[in-house]
């Protein structure tokens, strides 16, 4: 990647939009840089970190897998975003998987380069506060909607989110047109894909959103404020608003129940 376009990435990062002109060029000559395709492992939880990345194209998802091989997607971060913050600061193992969601070009910086550059700047520490606090926060609003909203909130909450630009689930630009499938929206709102494809047509149905092959767009960010906050406990099904009375089946008496329809 050319040096301007990296330092033109590296100034939206957060962590380091605020260094002089002059480091910010140094530490984009000690960014190393590697090229993935779609799908491919960064790396693996429980390896240990040895510095911090940052996407300086294409997307990243950071995930976590049941024993079935069911995944969580816990964090997707675009362009100018970094991951793996925890084990960079604390020393420690990658707490997730990290996968390349579609190809992507990804920096990383040692952890020495970074702790010197926080030394020489103690500026950039309540940068990186702001980071924490601000995933810390989306974390806990994760826990709150797997624990507390049904399927269809919390698809809503997830393109209300996008919509606005929100640090959420995802760190991207805000956006009402999502090239996004229907396995990945489940692996972020902790559901399967059968599920999920109940709640677009509900959101559907209701005028919230409009569904293409592989994108759905956003039409009325209104209702989906409406249906991200329908629902404070989990329900069997979807609420789905009231219709007009189903018509009585042809021959159905009047002395007992009609017809059942699937």
């Amino acid at each position: 990647m050319e040096l301007a376009h990296k330092l033109e990435l590296l100034h939206r990062t957060p962590y380091f939009a605020s260094l002089p002109p002059d480091q910010l060029r140094e530490l984009a000559r000690k960014v190393r840089e590697r090229n993935y395709q779609a799908d491919d492992v960064i790396f693996r939880r429980g390896e240990l970190c040895q510095g911090l990345y940052v996407v300086l194209s294409g997307r990243v998802r950071t995930l976590t897998r049941s024993a079935e091989g069911r995944q969580q997607i816990l964090k997707v971060f675009g362009p100018g975003r970094t991951f793996a913050d925890i084990p960079a600061f604390d020393n420690g193992l990658f707490p997730a998987e990290a996968v390349a969601a579609t190809n992507s070009t990804i920096g990383f910086i040692s952890r020495v380069a970074l702790l010197d550059l926080l030394r020489r700047n103690p500026d950039l520490s309540l940068a990186v506060i702001r980071v924490f606090a601000s995933r810390l926060r989306a974390y806990k609003q994760l826990v709150e909607d797997l624990s507390l909203r049904g399927v269809v909130a919390r698809v809503a909450r997830l393109l209300l989110d996008r919509a606005r630009g929100a640090d959420t689930l995802t760190e991207e630009p805000a956006s009402l047109s999502l090239r996004v499938t229907q396995d990945e929206i489940a692996a972020m709102v902790g559901s399967v894909r059968e599920v999920v494809q109940r709640a677009l047509k509900t959101l559907e149905h209701d005028g919230a959103i409009q569904m293409a092959r592989g994108r759905v767009r956003i039409a009325d960010v209104q209702e989906l404020e409406l249906w991200s906050a329908s629902e404070s406990t989990t329900p069997t099904t979807p609420k789905v608003p009231p219709g007009p009375p189903l018509p009585r089946s042809r021959g159905a008496g009047t002395g007992g129940p009609g017809r059942a329809i699937s």
